[in-house]
């Protein structure tokens, strides 16, 4: 794609704010200090920049759509960003994010400096790296998940070093501003048809370098070392939620705040329950006289107690009982869930001869209204066969 129009996504008859959005959007995007060591996106800033360059200009944008990129150059040199007064791209782009700061003097370079990383007026640009963040993984039983408990953990990481507080030093006045880029962290490197401006391989960023280290941690600032947290689980959290613990994590170089740590939870299942949400499910089995003529159930809650339950007469195998707020808290805290009773009537087997005789003379007297489900499903298949 070598267009000018269409290097910038748009159209010819595109106007000249148009034209500096598009190009604002693309330096952005294309920028060396945003993709450093990427020689597709330097190439693709370098057309960007010389499509700019031509389109902003009324005379040279005329050249360019009447005879082309060969035409424009004949007429006007072919200079890049020194044809308009530029010592370098960097000054060409700054003049350009100019005109969107106040009357489009001193506002460009902030906000230049924001986009593309470029040092300012002689300031400390130090670079505070927080500190890497950590994740375990944490095991607890199905009642420890109702209840909620609190678990010790030892995990490994770094910590400040009490030696240097921190810092890397031996002494203080041991730590100096970098000769190397001035304290600012970065150096300014020229490539040929730009600017940029490139971490400083000295300080490493921090705009400071250490005389005398701290032997503790060798001028590190901080050491690995096993600590032992306490890790709050709340009730009535799920299997394969994740706890987060703000500064638990490594410490962060030079004093930079810690990372964090992540505890990802898995919780057992019960041999009983069954978790649904913040409902839990528990499968009752009852005997067939049970069903038929109701009884009373001792079923045990998810906190430990028993409750007695009363199971109506001619209960049906998958009815569900439900019990309010015997369930789940929610880890939110929007209230409880419930205890769902799922009913199974079973058939019973190894009948002894007595059993026998006694389930024969029940069925010879049982009449249609003992079983509706079972006379309903009958009177449907005699509708279905008398239409054949």
């Amino acid at each position: 794609m070598s267009d000018y129009y269409e290097l910038l996504g748009i159209s010819k008859g595109a106007s000249a704010d148009e034209i500096k959005k598009a190009y604002r959007k693309l330096a952005v995007k294309y920028h060396p200090d945003k993709n450093p060591d990427d020689s597709k996106s330097e190439e693709r800033f370098k057309k960007i920049s010389e499509a700019y360059e031509a389109l902003s200009d009324p005379q040279k944008r005329d050249m360019y759509d009447r005879f082309g990129k060969d035409g424009m150059q004949q007429g006007f040199g072919g200079g890049g960003a020194s044809s308009q007064g530029f010592s370098s791209m960097e000054d060409a782009l700054r003049t350009f994010m100019g005109a969107f700061g106040n009357g489009g003097g001193g506002g460009g370079d902030g906000m230049f400096e924001s986009m593309f990383g470029f040092g300012g007026g002689g300031g400390s640009s130090t670079q505070y790296r927080q500190g890497a963040s950590k994740k375990i993984a944490l095991t607890i039983s199905f009642d420890e998940a109702a209840r909620g408990v609190e678990k010790d953990a030892l995990i490994t990481k770094y910590e400040n070093c009490t030696s240097c507080s921190g810092s890397g030093a031996n002494k203080p006045d041991a730590i100096k501003r970098c000769t190397n880029c001035g304290g600012n962290g970065q150096v300014h490197q020229s490539r040929g048809f730009f600017s940029m401006s490139t971490t400083c391989s000295v300080c490493h960023g921090n705009g400071q370098v250490i005389t005398d280290r701290c032997k503790k941690c060798h001028g590190q600032g901080r050491v690995k070392d096993k600590q032992k947290v306490k890790i709050k689980v709340p009730a009535g959290i799920d299997n394969g939620m994740t706890i987060k613990m703000s500064g638990f994590g490594d410490a962060g170089e030079s004093g930079s705040p810690a990372g964090d740590l992540y505890v990802e939870v898995h919780v057992k299942p019960h041999d009983v329950f069954e978790r649904h949400g913040d409902d839990v499910l528990i499968d009752l089995p009852i005997s067939f006289h049970e069903a038929a003529l109701g009884c009373k159930k001792e079923i045990p809650t998810l906190l430990g107690d028993n409750m007695r339950i009363t199971i109506p007469e001619g209960t049906q195998t998958g009815k569900t009982m439900r019990v309010r707020k015997e369930g789940f808290s929610n880890v939110h805290g929007h209230g409880k869930g419930d205890l769902l009773v799922h009913i199974t009537v079973e058939t019973p087997t190894h009948l002894s001869e007595k059993q026998k005789t006694l389930l024969k003379e029940f069925g010879e007297l049982e009449t249609p209204k003992n079983n509706p489900r079972k006379k309903s499903f009958f009177d449907k298949l005699k509708v279905f066969f008398s239409g054949i």
